[in-house]
């Protein structure tokens, strides 16, 4: 009995820890591309969430080893007043980043949406091949995302120990954040090519930002 019980508990533990390795070992490649895609993640009163900081600080070490014609910013207003994309772009701006390298795509308010809008942004500015940016725990949704919309990709994160580690609570979400993503990737599927989705972009202060700038 005591080794049926020892036994049935490793299980329990491997099960989870299996899960949290998998999750994580996605492959990576850092490389050039036409566009360099940062995937939005919630500001809550405008500020800065830490998981988005690491994409973002992340990036910024991709653009100084590698070539990229644009820099697609891709969030809307979630938990804020003023978009995702918005916020990030004052960020790259304070760290160096030049403003006309900078591509907005403000109306998504998911990972679906955020695709399929930058796969029009895109298709609009010319750009063949991206590189996207999120944490580790996301990339495997990523890529099965932009699988179904048949658009070829590269990804990366930081996958430093201590990131991951940190990341445990939120990998764990993922499987309930796949289970949403089915419904909007259905419904990106069935709309007619070129039509972005998600919310109409918020104005800030007396001028609307408009998509693109």
């Amino acid at each position: 009995m005591y080794v049926t019980i020892s036994l049935a508990g490793m299980v329990v533990l491997a099960v989870p820890a299996v899960y949290f390795i998998w999750m994580h070992a996605s492959r990576l490649r850092e490389r050039d591309a036409d566009a360099l895609i940062i995937l939005g993640y919630r500001c809550d009163q405008g500020q800065i969430h830490p998981l988005l900081q690491d994409r973002l600080d992340t990036a910024i070490r991709l653009m100084e080893r590698h070539r990229y014609r644009y820099v697609i910013l891709s969030g809307g207003a979630v938990a804020s007043s003023r978009s995702e994309a918005d916020i990030m772009r004052d960020y790259l701006i304070r760290n160096g980043i030049r403003e006309e390298r900078l591509l907005l795509e403000q109306k998504s308010r998911n990972t679906v949406q955020n695709m399929v809008n930058c796969k029009i942004l895109m298709e609009r500015h010319g750009m063949k091949s991206c590189l996207l940016v999120s944490n580790s725990f996301h990339i495997r949704r990523m890529k099965y995302i932009m699988n179904a919309l048949d658009m070829p990709a590269f990804f990366y994160a930081n996958r430093e120990p201590m990131k991951v580690i940190g990341q445990w609570r939120i990998t764990f979400q993922e499987i309930r954040a796949f289970r949403l993503t089915l419904p909007w990737l259905e419904k990106a599927l069935r709309q007619a090519p070129g039509e972005m989705m998600g919310a109409a972009v918020r104005k800030v202060g007396t001028q609307a930002k408009e998509l693109g700038s």
